[in-house]
């Protein structure tokens, strides 16, 4: 019998592995991966064991000799029992030695890349918003992009991480490596922080060990932005201005059907005939089966949206992505002169020193990059996006038609949610009730006789 370790990466942050040889000629030849890693400059290639230069390298030579008697233990062990060894036993003790895992049966790992595989791997049967089972393609996908940084983290700083280490200090030094180095918008940074606390709550339910610091984790509120609409005079310009591409003509449909529908933009695309409805008082409607939600959006067609039949009338656009869309109706909008400065972000472009890449004249990026949501000031019209639509709708509604009656064609449930979404304040609706009040007002007001104080009162 023979254990021994090796690595087989000159990259830095190599995994160590560790080798079972049992038996001579044709013996078991049994290779995994410790879950342990090294800089390959600090590893001693004559003994098989990091260099003991330095107290981090003691420590990791500490952990490998452990490893190594727990495994010949266990290999006694297993002789006695009649137990079979394979190259599963062998991780699964590997595991059982470092406490990645407790339960043989499930083989759970409390690492957090292996907790997220989890939740991916039984997202089918999971409950999702609808109170449905399956999570949306979306929901999987943000737990594929959190497996993808959070690896990278790993990497960043040579640590494998389990349920129990996500705390306030490790949200904050988290929090920063994605805001300074992987440059994201601090509203995505906590989303990402979001996601991670639902892992670590899976993990909880799981019987595996968390931080009692963890409800307190993601408590925090991203930097506010001023919503980018579309104004009424906006909207004027963009169906006025000459258009000299189909695409481009057919691109404008959809915007203003957007932001007459107020719709979020895989519902826009997919509406055609059938979504036109009558009702029961003989008036027309779009109705809509959200997506997202689950809801069905009813808008009626007409007074101010009954420009929606008009667009009808000349025939409804052609389908097209929502990137297409997102990318032709700036374009829409470059030429209907929306060009406004405005400070906001943005998604770019950027490269290793965080420069924004622009496009060549053919509309592609000379250099690679990575793109990342950076603040600035730009024009409108490149901050315009298919979701600009729903919030142009609301927008322009809000103060002329109840909120309520708003919230309902958009599908929005809590009116404090749908305030947040159009940039709205507490003191926006104060105004907005004041002003109701004053078209209530009669012209007459009701006078109360004056107070006589009678006597021997």
């Amino acid at each position: 019998m023979t254990i021994k370790y090796l690595i087989q990466s000159k990259k830095d942050n190599s995994p160590i592995y560790i080798r079972l040889i049992l038996g001579r000629g044709k013996g078991q030849d049994l290779k995994c991966r410790t879950g342990l890693f090294i800089d390959p400059a600090q590893w001693s290639d004559k003994k098989n064991e990091p260099k003991q230069t330095s107290p981090e390298n003691k420590n990791l030579a500490t952990d490998l000799k452990s490893l190594r008697v727990y495994i010949e233990n266990s290999l006694n062990n297993a002789a006695r029992t009649g137990e079979e060894i394979t190259a599963e036993w062998l991780s699964t003790k590997i595991d059982l030695h470092f406490k990645r895992i407790t339960d043989t049966e499930t083989r759970q790992s409390d690492l957090i890349l292996s907790l997220i595989d989890h939740v991916i791997s039984t997202a089918p049967a999971r409950r999702n918003g609808k109170g449905m089972l399956g999570l949306s393609d979306s929901r999987v996908k943000a737990y594929h992009t959190l497996r993808n940084i959070f690896k990278e983290y790993e990497t960043h700083t040579r640590k494998r991480y389990k349920a129990k280490d996500i705390n306030l200090s490790f949200q904050k030094t988290f929090l920063g490596w994605l805001l300074d180095k992987r440059k994201h918008k601090d509203s995505y940074a906590l989303k990402l922080i979001d996601n991670l606390k639902a892992v670590c709550n899976e993990a909880a339910t799981l019987g595996i060990e968390t931080d009692p610091q963890l409800q307190r984790i993601g408590k925090e509120s991203p930097k506010k932005e001023t919503p980018v609409y579309l104004t009424l005079n906006d909207l004027d310009k963009i169906r006025a201005c000459q258009l000299g591409k189909q695409y481009l003509n057919n691109a404008r449909k959809w915007l203003l059907l957007g932001c007459l529908l107020g719709q979020r933009g895989g519902d826009l695309l997919t509406i055609t005939e059938s979504n036109f409805v009558k009702g029961i008082d003989g008036l027309e409607y779009i109705q809509i089966v959200q997506q997202k939600t689950g809801r069905v959006a009813c808008v009626p067609l007409v007074g101010a949206l009954s420009e929606v039949q008009a667009i009808r009338g000349e025939g409804l656009p052609k389908k097209i992505s929502v990137q297409k869309l997102d990318q032709y109706i700036k374009e829409v909008c470059r030429l209907a002169g929306i060009n406004d400065l405005v400070e906001h972000s943005k998604v770019c472009m950027i490269d290793k020193e965080g420069n924004i890449i622009e496009k060549n004249d053919k509309g592609e990026y000379p250099k690679e990059g990575t793109k990342r949501t950076i603040y600035g000031t730009f024009p409108k019209y490149e901050l315009i996006s298919s979701h600009t639509c729903r919030r142009t709708f609301a927008t322009n509604l809000y103060g002329k038609l109840e909120t309520v009656f708003i919230m309902q064609m958009t599908g929005h449930t809590k009116e404090s949610t749908f305030l947040s979404y159009i940039g709205k304040t507490s003191n926006d609706y104060l105004i907005q009730t004041a002003n109701r009040l004053k078209e209530l007002e009669s012209n007459v007001l009701p006078k109360i006789a004056p107070y006589q104080q009678q006597g021997n009162e």
